[in-house]
């Protein structure tokens, strides 16, 4: 609207000065002598002209009206300036940014440089005066501080002006953020500059090369490992190879070129000082869109020390495998579930499998171990103890029947450990077979050899105690003999001595008990009928017994301990038979652990109530029993130098006190022996008369005639 006006008031002003210059023309020209016809031409060629003139005048106001819009609503800085470089224009984006108007700028005499980054108003002031004075346009990324004091990139362009006679008559320019472009550039080119920096610096060789393979870049390391110039190797990229392997790795670069696969192999390279060195190479192609190569990427890494150290752990690994295939054993492996992974030869050849038969079709872990190799008769046994140690990580220590190649059995040692980790889980099994068969045979021989002896040893046995029973015999016998002879002669006497004959009598009478008392303590022995039993603590047998014990116990490395339950109620018993029983436990407990080498010798001894019965328990960590109840039988021994009669008399003792002997298995190993004494009812038995022949030196000796072995 303001356009308009203007263009109105200009208008009339326009006509006013035509119709005056008319007037005064008209008025001339009479005076000087012209028609009045050519001076109202002349007049309408004036009005003519002077609307010409308004009509350009109106036009190249619109044109800057229409500029003038178009600058201001640029997203730039539009700006304007003379030939002298002074800003005749910005537009309201540049007031708004800077906070300054056109004349502000020029008040400096600066045009607006003190607005850039001081950093870069050098550059910028150069940039300008030379396109001012070539007359070339002007270009520059510089930093322009924004009103409230902040700086952001700017990129500025300038066009010259040019007269008809090609004089700068100005500039005209428009100056855009980028900022984040450069920004964006500067992260981009810090990126690379970090890129470059970790590949050059990275200990490991890296390389590029173009879509045929040849060599368009190595990093520093490449160069200094090869010693070698970039030019070097662009021109003979295959010279770094060693000889033996440059075919391979050729053949191997062309197949991946062709089918645009990755490369992965190992090969010999030079080094700096000559020498070839293993290294593994990988390499890749980025592929484009198309499918088609754009460039490879590689690694180079030296494995020298890794490809020795394969190598002597390949040595040490072939030397350990004919170690074991020549060691007099048989040597296995196992996974931590039981599945085999490892059999030696000779126990392949012994046992006439291989390795992949005991796995089984679907990897069943060690059953098909146990129903090839093991006899049926031990295989249940061997495979519970097998799981059982599969899955507690407890050694393996067993003996069974092994099948052999040609289908018989041989019985064999077998012995397992477990590793573990440092987590303490179970790793690997390692385990060691050793036929036994030839010392098994020998020991049965050497078994029979010693029970024909122990037969031997018993028969003299039994004369020793016929020849001592006689002597115990012997002795009242004579009396008997003697007094009795007497007495006949005192009656036969003339007159009859009928007190000396009475006193032989009453001799050969008590020489007669005395035999009774003998054949007595003979039955006591066997049958254990006789004896006094009063009601006694079963724990003070208990203790007294470890205390005769004593330094035979600490003799044989025996860890003794006893669990004594307090105020047990009291129980009838022969004291000098129990006692006998309770020791005789404890030294074939002993006995048991003798032939323990290393392992802990547990010798528990325990007394309890249960069901209205006093039970003792004499427990050892031995080797266990084969059969519980023959063991019992008069004359059966597992010893050496034993009768066998030990056992059968100790049960015999405690059944005639109305008690039970019986053994058992104990847990984990060894035997326990437990008897039951009923609860004290009373006086059940008196002592008996002590035989007054001999009294004195059956005193001296123990209340039984022989020790029970």
């Amino acid at each position: 609207m303001l356009i308009k006006r203007r263009h109105l008031a200009v208008a009339a002003a326009l006509l006013l000065i035509a119709v005056c210059a008319l007037i005064v023309f008209v008025q001339a020209s009479g005076s000087a002598g012209l028609t009045r016809p050519a001076a109202f031409l002349l007049s309408a060629l004036a009005i003519v002209w002077l609307a010409d003139l308004w009509r350009r005048r109106i036009d190249t106001d619109e044109h800057l009206n229409n500029a003038k819009l178009i600058v201001e609503s640029m997203p730039g800085l539009g700006w304007a300036t003379d030939a002298m470089g002074k800003f005749v224009y910005v537009n309201p984006s540049v007031v708004e940014y800077v906070g300054k108007r056109t004349d502000e700028f020029n008040e400096t005499g600066r045009t607006g440089l003190e607005a850039v980054h001081p950093d870069d108003a050098e550059r910028v002031t150069e940039a300008w005066l030379t396109s001012m004075r070539t007359g070339t346009s002007f270009q520059s990324i510089h930093r322009i501080r924004r009103a409230d004091g902040e700086y952001r990139w700017f990129q500025a362009y300038g066009r010259p002006h040019f007269d008809a006679q090609g004089d700068i008559l100005g500039w005209f320019g428009t100056t855009i953020d980028v900022d984040e472009k450069k920004r964006a550039e500067q992260r981009l080119a810090e990126s690379e500059r970090q890129l470059r920096t970790l590949i050059d610096t990275m200990p490991v060789m890296i390389w590029c090369g173009s879509p045929s393979g040849e060599p368009i870049y190595q990093n520093p390391k490449t160069l200094e490992y090869l010693g070698a110039t970039f030019e070097e190797i662009k021109e003979n990229n295959f010279g770094v190879v060693h000889p033996d392997d440059a075919e391979g790795f050729q053949s191997a670069w062309a197949d991946c070129v062709e089918r645009k696969t990755s490369l992965s192999l190992i090969c010999r390279l030079r080094y700096k000082d000559g020498t070839h060195r293993w290294n593994r190479i990988d390499a890749a192609p980025l592929l484009g869109e198309d499918g088609e190569i754009i460039e490879w990427y590689g690694t180079n890494v030296d494995i020298e020390e890794l490809h020795q150290t394969q190598e002597e752990l390949r040595s040490n690994a072939e030397r350990l495998r004919l170690m074991l295939d020549t060691l007099p054993a048989f040597v296995w492996c196992a996974s931590p579930e039981g599945q085999p992974t490892y059999f030696n030869e000779p126990l392949m050849k012994y046992s006439g499998v291989t390795l992949e038969e005991l796995r089984g079709v679907d990897g069943s872990g060690f059953a098909p171990m146990i129903s090839s190799l093991v006899h049926p008769a031990d295989a249940p046994f061997l495979r519970d103890r097998f799981e059982q140690s599969f899955k507690s990580g407890e050694p393996i220590a067993l003996k069974y029947r092994h099948r052999l190649a040609d289908g018989n059995y041989h019985l064999v040692d077998c012995r397992a450990r477990v590793l573990r980790d440092r987590q303490s889980r179970l790793f690997q099994w390692y385990g060691v077979i050793v036929d036994v068969e030839d010392e098994a045979q020998a020991q049965a021989q050497l078994q029979k050899a010693q029970h024909q002896l122990e037969l031997a040893t018993r028969a003299a046995s039994l004369s020793e105690l016929s020849a001592s029973i006689a002597h115990e015999l012997n002795q009242p016998l004579v009396a008997v003999t003697t007094n009795s002879s007497a007495t006949a002669q005192w009656l036969s006497a003339t007159p009859p001595n009928i007190d000396r004959a009475k006193s032989s009598a009453k001799k050969a009478a008590d020489a007669a008990s005395d035999a009774a008392e003998v054949i007595s303590r003979i039955k006591a022995l066997f049958r254990q009928s006789g004896g006094a039993k009063y009601p006694g603590d079963i724990n003070e047998v208990i203790l007294e017994a470890c205390t005769l014990l004593r330094e035979r116990i600490a003799g044989s490395k025996c860890d003794l301990q006893t669990h004594l339950e307090p105020n047990l109620p009291n129980a009838t018993f022969d004291k000098g038979l129990i006692l006998q029983v309770v020791v005789n436990l404890i030294q074939n407990a002993m006995d048991a652990m003798a032939t323990l080498n290393g392992a802990v010798r547990l010798l528990d001894i325990r007394s309890r109530f249960v069901n209205g019965k006093i039970l003792v328990d004499v427990r050892d960590s031995g080797v266990g029993l084969q059969d519980a109840e023959k063991i019992f039988e008069p004359f059966y021994t597992t010893k050496h130098n034993g009768m066998g009669i030990g056992l059968s008399i100790c049960r015999s003792i405690v059944g005639a006190h109305a008690g039970t002997l019986w053994a058992s298995p104990s847990e984990p190993s060894g035997t326990v022996f437990t008897f039951a004494l009923p609860l004290s009812g009373g006086l059940l038995n008196v002592p008996r008369r002590p035989c007054r022949i001999r009294h004195r030196r059956r005193q001296a000796r123990s209340g039984w005639p022989f020790r029970i072995a």
